[in-house]
Parts: C-alpha cells; structure tokens; sequence
C-alpha cells in the first residue's frame, strides 16, 4: 500500500524524517486531496448563492470563497451559517444584492457563523423602507427593522466571532448593520458607505434575549467584546437617525409605558448583566468615520468600555418628524456617551452641530437616558476624556454632562461654535451628588463657558458660570 493510500502513513516515519522538505510537500499534497484547502465559487442567482452556501458547509474546514457576479435579486433571507468570505467580482461594488421582501422585519444576510467576511458589494433595499415614521410605528414592538445584514447573537453557545464587513455600500434601507443578543466578538466594519440608512451601525447587547448563558463562561462571553474596528465608513442621505451605535445597555432598558410586547426570555440574566459594560480589547476603535446629518446621534456608545473615538467628522440637523410619536425627537449630539460607559477618549474630531431645541449638543456624557428614565449616579459614564475635539455651527451645548464622573476636558475648541443660548454658556454639566464627580477642565478649551451644577472643577481650569450666565468667583461643590 502506498503512504499516500494508507491513513496512518505518518505512523513509520522517524520524528527526524517530519521535518524534510519533500515531506512537508507531501503532507501539504495529501491535505489538498482531502477538501481541507478552500475552494472558490460563483453565484449569479439567489438560488445559486444558497447552493454555494451549502457546499462551503460540506467543503471540511477551510473558508471557502464565494464570488456573487451580476445581480442577485431575492425576497428570501441568505443564511449564512459557515465560515465563508461572500464577495463581489472584480472592480469597485460591481456586484449587487437587491432585497425585494416587504416584510420589515426581515434582514437580507443573516450571519450565524464566526469567521465570515461580506466584502465589495453593492448592498440595497428595492423597497426603500427609510422612513422615521415607520420606525417610531414599530418601536412598540421592540424589534428592529429588516436589516441588509443582521448578525443575531442570541445563544451563547454559537461563539459569534471574527466577522468582517468591509467595502461595501448599503443604500436605501432602515437599518444598514445591526446586532441582537450579545455583541460579536472581534468585529470590524470598515470602509463601507451608507446611503439613505436610518440607521447604519447598530449593535445591541440584550442578555435576556440569549440562550445558554448560564451554562458557560457568561463574564467571559457577555462582557468581553474582543476587539471592535469600526473605521473609515462614510454615512450620508436624508433621515438619518443615527450613524453608529454600539449600545450594549439594553438588558437595563427602562421601558416606558407605550412600549408593549416585549420579549423578556431570561429575566435572571438581565438583573446579572444590567449596567455592566462590554470591555473591548486594547486598540479597539470607532475612528475616521464621516456621518453626515444625524438627527439624533452621529455616534452612540452605551456601557462599553475601552474605546477610542478618535478623528471622525460628524454633522447633526433637524429632525424631519416632529411629533409624539418620535420619542427621541430634538435630543441630538454628533457623540453620545452614556450608561456606564467608562475608558472612552473622544479625540480630535470635528462635530457640527445643526439641530435646534434644548439638547442640540455637540457631545454628551450621560448616565442612564434611554426614554427619559430617572437619573442614577450608580450608572454614571466614568473615565471619559474630551480632548483636541472641534465644535463647529449652531446650536445649545459644546459639550453637556449629565451624571459622570472622572470627567476630563481638555484643548477643545469651540471658536466655531454659536450657542443659541442668551447668556452664552456653551458647557453645561449636572451631577449627583456633587463630591463624587471629580472631573476636571485643564488646557485651553476655547470658547467653552461652563454652566454647572455640582461639578467638581480642579486644575487649570477657565472661569465659571451659574445657570444664568453670572461669573462665579471662588466656586464650591454645590
């Protein structure tokens, strides 16, 4: 029998002979034989593209790779539930995937597997769900809208890891990138464009919608977030809600009264998780995005941790519904940072503020806000630094704090910036209680007033002002 034949060839061989490299080809030439190389597809057809799904799936370990030529219409989700790069033909987004399901709740690719990677595609939602009002009427519901790619992380067990979504334009749909259940470990998302997108980034943690949480490492797999690259995207078009959210705060939600049917699966795991923030590893990023007329957040962050926010160009405007029903209606800031966040530095990005009403700011730092819940020190952002940003346009705040601690705001400038309030304050800050903020204004932050309430300022700091505009002299802990 040949070695090549016989299962355990290897088993003769001295441990000195492994290493020659004819061998080693040997060995690389038996693995070839055996399906553990990736194998290349084409699919111009959302019956072909299934198809292709399945034979990666059988096609043993590697990662197969599935380029889509033409246009791919389809009114049934793509289920991707291996290891697979899916990518478009060669030149720049050639390639498109148009979903043509009304159904709202419905994604176009619904990723179920780590190690996936959506590249170079021209993704669009023929029916153009991008409404405000549409997405006010369904928030009762508690389920997002249909997403162009969904990645449902909703059982502990499924290890959610290593996706990859780069180059890639979404147009026209309400939701661009969205996450459920726990936040995907290692994830990157850059370099795509969104337009048209209500929201374009949206990762949510809700721990009572995850099953088998407790029987693994839960600490391990609800609070360790890997490493996080959202980078280089471009988001631009009309009603845009909100550019990039990372919001891992939802097993805490408050839920107002209007808010019905919603799924509550684990109860116990919400109470264990509420308030705890996903920690992300060293180097993770939401750094040189441009997210052009939000009309609520540019960028969000909720009880995440270890973050740079860094470079990102962000205009807020008017919202287009005006009425009850958009609850979130003229509360605006180009970054929103709240909830127990902690360990976030917001560096040298250029905000514009454009929304009118009492909360159009350039940056906040928030404790727990979601649907106007009461505020709680106990889960006050913390450790949050505001530095070398550049505040531009019209509006109410530079910067507003609203239960922090451990605050930093340093060379800032807001020369650009008018505030539409009458006495000029362009910094606003509130805490409870007071000895517990131990924050600090240092630096040259040019043309930042502060008006505070129970704002520990120490170091450097420039003059302050009360809630009317009156310079404050020897200023204590009130």
């Amino acid at each position: 029998m040949s070695m090549i034949a016989h299962k355990n060839w290897n088993t003769s061989l001295s441990p000195r002979c492994l290493f020659k490299p004819s061998l080693i080809a040997l060995m690389a030439g038996l693995a070839l034989s055996h399906g553990v190389s990736a194998a290349n597809f084409t699919a111009n057809s959302a019956s072909q593209l299934s198809a292709r799904l399945a034979d990666a799936a059988n096609n043993g370990p590697g990662v197969d790779v599935i380029t889509i030529q033409g246009s791919i219409f389809t009114g049934q989700q793509i289920d991707v539930q291996t290891p697979v790069i899916i990518q478009g033909d060669s030149g720049f987004r050639v390639s498109r995937v148009i979903r043509t399901s009304t159904d709202g709740f419905q994604p176009l690719f619904n990723i179920q597997s780590p190690n996936v990677t959506i590249r170079n595609l021209l993704l669009i939602d023929q029916n153009g769900q991008n409404t405000n009002t549409q997405v006010a009427a369904e928030a009762g519901n508690d389920h997002s809208n249909a997403r162009l790619i969904n990645i449902p992380y909703e059982d502990a067990y499924q290890q959610i890891t290593n996706i990859t979504i780069e180059n890639n334009t979404f147009e026209n749909t309400p939701v661009g990138i969205a996450s459920s259940g726990l936040i995907p470990h290692n994830l990157t998302i850059s370099n795509n464009d969104f337009i048209k997108v209500n929201r374009s980034v949206e990762l949510l943690r809700d721990v009572g919608r995850v099953y088998n949480v407790w029987n693994v490492n839960a600490d391990n797999v609800v609070l360790n977030g890997g490493t996080l690259n959202i980078s280089n995207n471009r988001i631009r078009g009309n009603r845009v809600r909100l550019g990039i959210s990372v919001d891992a705060g939802n097993d805490g939600v408050y839920v107002p009264p209007s808010f019905t049917n919603i799924p509550f699966f684990d109860a116990a795991a919400r109470a264990q998780f509420s308030d705890k923030p996903v920690v992300f590893a060293n180097g993770s990023q939401v750094n040189s995005n441009i997210v052009e007329g939000a009309n609520e957040f540019g960028i969000a962050l909720a009880t995440v941790a270890n973050l740079s926010v860094s470079g990102n160009t962000v205009s807020t405007t008017e919202d287009d519904i005006n009425s009850s029903a958009d609850i979130e209606n003229n509360f605006t800031a180009g970054i929103n940072v709240e909830h127990n966040a902690a360990n976030i530095v917001v560096d040298s990005n250029t905000i514009t503020v454009g929304a009118s009403g009492n909360f159009a700011t350039g940056i906040n730092v928030l404790s727990f806000q979601d649907h106007h819940a009461p505020l709680n020190h106990a889960q006050a952002s913390q450790n949050i630094t505001l530095v070398r940003n550049i505040f531009k346009g019209t509006g109410e705040n530079t910067i507003l704090g609203f239960g922090f601690s451990n605050l930093v705001i340093q060379d800032n400038d807001a020369s650009q910036f008018t505030t539409r309030n009458p006495y000029q304050v362009t910094a606003s800050f509130y805490n409870v209680p007071c000895g517990l903020s131990t924050s600090t204004a240092r630096g040259t932050n040019t043309n930042i007033r502060y008006n505070q309430s129970a704002f520990n300022g120490t170091g450097n700091a420039p003059q302050y002002y009360d809630k009317n505009g009156n310079v404050v002299s020897g200023y204590t802990c009130q």
